[in-house]
């Protein structure tokens, strides 16, 4: 099989998995098609998630095949429920996306808005398994490897991989299970497909039925926030080119469905509860929760914070009333306050670090929609579109609880930019990237209220006809003024190009000033030819930040330390170390030979500069045998015989 062909494979199976169970688990409780649709990825990530840990305690080889049980598990449940008169209510996301021809030729529209956004990363590529030079890129390629060689998918085990102990700890994996399904797929491959399919698919999808949900009798709306969705700067593909921050990325993908699907069933439960919706809303609602969770936690809290904005917003009219109502935004936010100011969340809140800017930056990167991912012109464009958008939310009713978790989400993204003492963002590592992402979907929709005020202004500004001759005169500027702001609006989407080309070129390119790489070209075309070759089962030893970690991913060969930032042990410093003075002295040689090292791989450019790493590349080449060598990196197999007689492998 082509490399292009295991690209579009993989696509298409993790397509089929994200969106086939959970479609028709939400339809066997009565869901509509667009509610369905909406939840499905969600549901998929937690089928994924559960299976996967279920399948570890049960010592099954991860697959297709537990994947598929845990579906038949889920769909068993829902087909018992709706026999029992559980049911989802009909919402507002019942019918068709827009009506028939809503937007001339809007698949054409679309199919240009994907190829803005994707064609300059796919050039830049150039190779479907081509590997983006980023820390995060190097992590998740071992974490599937991982997975592909013990058939251990579990969350609970995945963190197995940054630690050459091999001591199971906690990683939300529902991505990385979700990927692994696909088989008979290069890994570096797999993980560029499962990318492609859930940063793309259900972001813009999930954005369209956001507005659908929003603004139901506006048959425009779904495909303006589509191709907003498609062209926004700090969409989920932009963050991959970015940080490369995959589970994050891909549950931020799915996260605009369940909102659309979550403001849709309450919209139809609020003016009457009754149990057995309920139930059923809440059932789908909590498993597409717990999804978003094992895609990524911080997802879920995001989740969590736009319930909270939904249920108060616009159930806080019903409060005399129904003095219970206060109950559920209270108990959306509760676990966001707890894991923010308890030890429950002191894996995330203990974290430091990330980009600091000044005040004045930081409020202009949210008002210009200037966001850290990737800021291009084409955001203050898009900016001039949303901000009517939020005040026109601000002034309707039906609308406000969107405009007001902007301004949440806002918050939190100025208080990560400036590193603030309130800790509002502790939760998302005090990294304004990751809030860009739900920034920016909020902003997307926004764009439909702006459009509307925008035509309002026009209208105005041409005045009312006075007869009917004065009517049909009109319509020649309207259409003039429509044709230009077409025209405007592709040229502000065509002028992005030549900022996502160089965005791609920075982690795509072979070499790119002032950025480091984990993977020279020179050094990946000498692996392919010579790395099969070498014993698979010998360890290698190299720097995290070399070359030599991706061989891991690549090759399956066995690699000490296969992810940047590993924490090391003890014994991992007294390698790297032994392999200074190992060509001159025997007892550090059998150092390494006893611990099963064969290679020792040194890389005089390595993507990060560690003290403790570097000690690999001060050794020369009469370590052993020289297999390959390039201007910077050097592979070397051990031999600790000098040659005198006085070796004793024993």
């Amino acid at each position: 099989m082509t490399p292009l062909l295991s690209l579009l494979l993989t696509i298409l199976v993790v397509l089929a998995a994200a969106y086939l169970p959970g479609y028709v688990a939400v339809r066997a409780l009565d869901g509509s098609r667009l509610l369905a649709l909406a939840l499905a990825p969600a549901l998929a990530a937690a089928i994924a998630g559960i299976s996967a840990v279920a399948a570890s305690v049960l010592a099954w080889h991860w697959s297709m095949l537990p994947f598929l049980l845990g579906a038949a598990v889920l769909l068993a449940v829902a087909f018992g429920l709706r026999r029992l008169g559980v049911r989802l209510p009909s919402t507002i996301l019942d019918g068709a996306l827009s009506p028939r021809r809503a937007v001339p030729g809007g698949a054409l529209w679309m199919i240009g808005a994907l190829a803005v956004s994707l064609v300059p990363i796919a050039i830049r590529a150039g190779r479907p398994d081509a590997i983006l030079e980023r820390w995060d890129t190097l992590y998740h390629l071992s974490a599937l490897q991982r997975i592909r060689e013990t058939g251990d998918a579990s969350s609970l085990h995945v963190g197995s991989v940054s630690n050459s102990a091999g001591d199971p700890t906690f990683y939300p994996a529902a991505f990385h299970a979700l990927a692994a399904v696909v088989p008979g797929v290069t890994t570096p491959t797999l993980l560029n497909g499962t990318v492609l399919a859930l940063a793309v698919v259900p972001w813009i999808l999930g954005i369209a039925l956001l507005a659908r949900a929003l603004f139901p009798t506006t048959g425009w709306a779904p495909f303006a926030a589509a191709i907003t969705a498609a062209l926004i700067p700090a969409s989920p593909v932009d963050l991959w080119m970015h940080l490369s921050p995959v589970p994050n990325l891909s549950g931020f993908a799915a996260l605009p469905g369940v909102i659309a699907a979550a403001a849709a069933l309450w919209g139809a439960l609020l003016p009457r509860f009754t149990l057995r919706p309920v139930v059923a809303s809440l059932l789908v609602l909590g498993l597409a929760g717990a999804g978003l969770g094992l895609m990524h936690p911080n997802v879920a809290v995001t989740a969590l914070i736009l319930l909270t904005a939904l249920t108060a917003v616009t159930g806080a009219s019903s409060w005399r009333r129904r003095h219970w109502l206060v109950v559920v935004p209270v108990l959306t936010l509760l676990p966001v306050v707890l894991l923010s100011y308890t030890p429950l969340g002191s894996q995330v809140t203990g974290f430091n670090g990330g980009l600091v800017v000044q005040w004045w930056l930081a409020l202009g990167e949210v008002a210009l929609g200037l966001l850290t991912v990737w800021p291009m012109a084409l955001g203050v464009v898009l900016a001039v579109l949303w901000w009517p958008g939020l005040i026109s939310a601000f002034r309707t009713a039906t609308w406000r609880w969107l405009a007001v978790a902007w301004v949440v989400i806002a918050v939190i993204y100025l208080d990560a930019a400036l590193d603030s003492p309130l800790n509002l963002s502790t939760l998302y590592y005090r990294g304004q990237d990751r809030v860009s992402m739900p920034l920016a979907m909020l902003s997307a929709v926004l764009v439909v209220p702006g459009l509307q005020a925008w035509a309002r202004l026009l209208v105005r500004s041409r005045g009312e006809a006075r007869t009917p001759g004065a009517a049909r005169a009109d319509l020649r500027p309207a259409r003039t003024v429509t044709v230009i702001l077409v025209i405007a609006a592709v040229a502000a989407a065509l002028s992005s190009v030549p900022s996502r080309s160089d965005n791609a070129a920075k982690n795509l390119a072979a070499d790119y000033p002032g950025r480091g790489r984990f993977l020279q070209a020179d050094e990946r075309a000498l692996f392919e030819q010579y790395v099969p070759e070498m014993d698979q089962d010998g360890t290698l030893l190299a720097s995290p930040f070399s070359g030599g970690a991706h061989l891991y991913a690549m090759f399956g060969q066995d690699v000490r330390l296969p992810v940047a930032g590993m924490a090391y042990t003890d014994l991992d410093r007294q390698l790297i170390y032994a392999t200074e003075d190992a060509a001159t002295d025997p007892a550090s040689c059998r150092v390494l030979e006893e611990n099963g090292i064969h290679y020792v791989y040194q890389e005089r450019m390595p993507y990060n500069r560690h003290t403790t790493s570097d000690s690999l590349n001060v050794a020369g080449p009469d370590l052993g045998i020289v297999l390959f060598e390039t201007d910077h990196s050097r592979m070397i197999q051990i031999d600790c015989d000098p040659g005198d007689g006085s070796y004793d492998p024993a």
